[in-house]
C-alpha cells in the first residue's frame, strides 16, 4: 500500500492529511495562523506565521498516521489563490503577502479600465476587473509602493512560493492559481501579454504555468524532512489552488458536476466542457487544472469566515463551555440554532464582512443584521448568520442558472459539511439535494490526488477521482420549508439592493 500527502494552506489555518490509495484519511492535523488588518479593508499575512504551521501540521499528521515515512509516495500543496506575493532576486518577500480578501485594489480599477476595456478584461481572463484578483493589487503596489515594486524579481502566488519553500527546483504554478492573477488567458492557459501590459506586469517576472495534472517539481531535502516528518527525497509535486483542489477532491471532473466549498472562502464550481462566459460578467471562468475542461464559479468573500466572526465576537460562552465540555464551540452554536424556525424569526444577515462578490459584486458592501426586535434571541441571530451565508450561495446558483449552467444537486465540502444542521439548512435553502463525500477534507485530497497522479499511484487524474472519491450521504430538501425560505431569500435580496443604493457606496 502506498500513501499520499496533501497539505491545504488555507486563509486562517492549514491542514495536512495522509491518505491511502482509496482516499481514506489515515492521519490528519490542523494549525491556525493569523491575518493582519493594518487598515480597514486591508488583509495581510506573513510566511513567518504560515510556513512553520505547514511544517508542523505535516509532521504531526505523518506521526499520527502511523505510516512509515518511506511508504509515502509523494506530497503536494493546496494553496490560497489571489494572494499577491512579490519576491526579490534572492527569493525573499519585498513586503507582506496581500490577501485575497484585501480590497485596496478597488482604488486601481478606474485607472486599469482606462488602459483596457473591462469587457475585454473579462473576455480574455474570465474574471471581473475587481478587488479580489491579484491584478488590481499588483497595480496598487506599483503606484503606491514604487520602492518595493522596483525590487520585485518574481510576481508570485502561494502555490509557487510554498513549493519553493518545500524544495521546488524553479518557479511553477498551476492554471487555477495563475487564473487568479486575472491576467491569464483562460482559453489557452497562457499568460496574456495584453492583460499583463495593462496591469504593468512584465511576463518574464511570472512563474511557469503548468497545465498537466501532477508534475514532480523537486524533492524533500534533509532540512525539510526533519521539519515535516517526510522522508528525505520524497517527490514534491505541483498541486493547485485550494478551491480547485477541493473541486477535484469533490469529484469535479466531468461536465455538470457542482462542488460547493464552504470554508473561509465560499464558492460553487460547476464543471463545463466549454469556457463559457457569463452575459452579466459576474461569474468567474477558469481552467479545471489538469482535467482539460473549465469551471464556472461564483463565490463569497467571507462564507464560513462570517460564522467564525460570529463565534469570536458573540460566542464567548460557547467557547468557554466548549473548553469545559471538550466540544467544538461551533457545535454548541448550531445545536441552539436547531430550535429556531426557518427564516430566523424575521432576522436577516448579510455576510459581506469583506465586501460582496459572486453574483452581486460590491466591494463597498458590509455585514448587516436587519429585523431585530425585543423578542430577538442570540440563537435567532446565529441562525440568521447561517442562512445569510446560504442565501449568498443561492444567489450564485441562480446566477449560474441565468448563464445557462443548471445545477441539480450540490456536493458540499468544507467546514459546513461537518454539521448535519447546516447541511439540511443548505438543502432547504437551495431546494436541491446536498451530497456529502467520504471525506470533507477535499482540499487535502485534491492535492494528494495530484501528487499520486504525478508519481504513478494513479494512471491519470480521472482514474484517481473515480477510485478515491465517494458520495456517502445525501440531504434531501424539506419541501415544507421552501415557502419560508423563498420569502426570506427575497427579503435578503431586497435588503442588499436597498443598502447598495444608499449605504454600500464608496462615499460611506
Amino acid at each position: 500500500m502506498k500513501y499520499v500527502v496533501g497539505i491545504d494552506e488555507g486563509t486562517t489555518g492549514c491542514k495536512t492529511c495522509v491518505f491511502d490509495e482509496d482516499g481514506k484519511v489515515i492521519g490528519t492535523d490542523y494549525r491556525e495562523y493569523p491575518c493582519y488588518y493594518p487598515r480597514p479593508g486591508w488583509v495581510e499575512q506573513t510566511p513567518e506565521d504560515i510556513l512553520p504551521a505547514l511544517f508542523e501540521s505535516c509532521r504531526s499528521a505523518v506521526s499520527r498516521s502511523g505510516v512509515a515515512k518511506e511508504d509515502i509516495a509523494a506530497v503536494a500543496l493546496s494553496t490560497q489563490g489571489s494572494v499577491t506575493t512579490l519576491m526579490d532576486e534572492n527569493g525573499e518577500l519585498v513586503r507582506p503577502f496581500i490577501g485575497w480578501q484585501d480590497i485596496r485594489g478597488i482604488e486601481q480599477i478606474e485607472g486599469i479600465s482606462q488602459r483596457i476595456d473591462v469587457a475585454d478584461f473579462y473576455r480574455i481572463g474570465g474574471n471581473q476587473l475587481g478587488s479580489v484578483f491579484t491584478a488590481s493589487k499588483i497595480d496598487w503596489v506599483r503606484e503606491h509602493e514604487p520602492e518595493n515594486f522596483a525590487r520585485v524579481a518574481v510576481i508570485s502566488d502561494h502555490q509557487d512560493y510554498f513549493l519553493r519553500a518545500f524544495g521546488a527546483e524553479g518557479g511553477f504554478t498551476d492554471t487555477c492559481s495563475a487564473s487568479r492573477y486575472g491576467t491569464l488567458d483562460v482559453d489557452t492557459s497562457e499568460w496574456s501579454e495584453r492583460l499583463n501590459t495593462a496591469v504593468g506586469v512584465p511576463l518574464d517576472k511570472l512563474p511557469t504555468v503548468v497545465t498537466e495534472a501532477g508534475k514532480v517539481v523537486g524533492e524533500i531535502s534533509a532540512r525539510v524532512a526533519a521539519l515535516t516528518g517526510l522522508a528525505e527525497g520524497t517527490p514534491l509535486c505541483l498541486g493547485a489552488m485550494d478551491q480547485n483542489c477541493s473541486t477535484l477532491g469533490g469529484g469535479g471532473l466531468r461536465a455538470g458536476t457542482a462542488v460547493m466549498v464552504l470554508g473561509t472562502f465560499g464558492s460553487c464550481y460547476v464543471v463545463s466542457d466549454k469556457p463559457l462566459r457569463d452575459p452579466l460578467s459576474t461569474l468567474t471562468v477558469k481552467p479545471n487544472h489538469g482535467v482539460g475542461n473549465w469551471t464556472i464559479e461564483g463565490f463569497s468573500n467571507t462564507a464560513a469566515a462570517s460564522f467564525r466572526w460570529y463565534r469570536d465576537v458573540f460566542g464567548d460562552l460557547e467557547i468557554a463551555a466548549g473548553r469545559a465540555l471538550k466540544r467544538d464551540p461551533y457545535d454548541l452554536i448550531t445545536q441552539a440554532v436547531s430550535d429556531v424556525p426557518p427564516a430566523s424569526n424575521g432576522v436577516t444577515f448579510l455576510p459581506h464582512l469583506q465586501g460582496a462578490a459572486g453574483a452581486s459584486p460590491n466591494p463597498s458592501a458590509k455585514g448587516t443584521f436587519v429585523g431585530m426586535t425585543l423578542a430577538t434571541t442570540k440563537s435567532d441571530m446565529a441562525r440568521a448568520v447561517l442562512e445569510g451565508i446560504a442565501f449568498e450561495m443561492r444567489d450564485v446558483l441562480e446566477a449560474q442558472a441565468k448563464a445557462g449552467v443548471e445545477v441539480r444537486s450540490v456536493r458540499l465540502v468544507g467546514g459546513a459539511a461537518k454539521s448535519p444542521i447546516w447541511c439540511q439548512l443548505l438543502a432547504d435553502v437551495f431546494e436541491r439535494p446536498v451530497e456529502l463525500l467520504q471525506t470533507s477534507e477535499t482540499g487535502c485530497l485534491g492535492a494528494a490526488l495530484y501528487a499520486g497522479t504525478a508519481v504513478g499511484v494513479y494512471p491519470d487524474v480521472a482514474a484517481a477521482v473515480d477510485h478515491a472519491v465517494t458520495v456517502t450521504e445525501t440531504y434531501q430538501p424539506d419541501e415544507t420549508a421552501a415557502p419560508q425560505y423563498e420569502k426570506a431569500f427575497r427579503r435578503y435580496q431586497a435588503v442588499f439592493d436597498a443598502l447598495t443604493d444608499t449605504v454600500f457606496t464608496s462615499d460611506f
